[in-house]
C-alpha cells in the first residue's frame, strides 16, 4: 500500500498501474458512477488524474490515517483515511489485496469521499 500511495504522491500513474492486478475492479465516483474494471481502465483514470493535477502541482502530499490492515491467508484488507482539512473532506479508502506468484498486488479498490459541514 505504502507503495501506490508514493507513486501517486508522485504523480506517477505508470509507477500506480504497477500495483495493480490485471483484473482489478474499482469504485472510483469522482471519475464515473459504475465500477471501473480492469487494470488498462483504472490507470486511464489515474493517467487524467495525473494530466490533470501536475500543470499545478508537481507533488502531493497525502498521508493514510486510521490504518487497519488484515491477512487472511492470500487477501489483504487495506482500509484508511485521508484528511484534507482546507476542504473539510475526508477522503475513505478500502484496498483488497491479492497475492499473485509471490507479489501482493491491488485487486479492488472502493474510494468514497465525505465532506463535513462547515461550522
Amino acid at each position: 500500500m505504502s507503495g501506490f500511495i508514493d507513486a501517486l504522491n508522485a504523480l506517477d500513474a505508470g509507477k500506480m498501474s504497477s500495483f495493480f492486478a490485471e483484473d482489478i475492479t474499482a469504485f472510483v465516483p469522482v471519475a464515473q458512477a459504475d465500477r471501473v474494471e480492469g487494470r488498462a481502465a483504472l490507470t486511464n483514470i489515474f493517467q487524467k488524474f495525473v494530466d490533470r493535477t501536475k500543470p499545478g502541482v508537481s507533488r502531493l502530499n497525502l498521508v493514510p490515517e486510521d490504518l487497519e490492515v488484515l491477512v487472511a491467508g492470500d487477501l489483504a484488507m487495506v482500509s484508511f483515511n485521508i484528511r484534507e482539512k482546507v476542504l473539510n473532506v475526508t477522503r475513505r479508502r478500502t484496498v483488497i489485496f491479492i497475492r499473485r506468484e509471490g507479489h501482493w498486488l491491488m485487486r479492488h479498490m472502493h474510494a468514497s469521499d465525505f465532506t463535513s459541514p462547515k461550522p
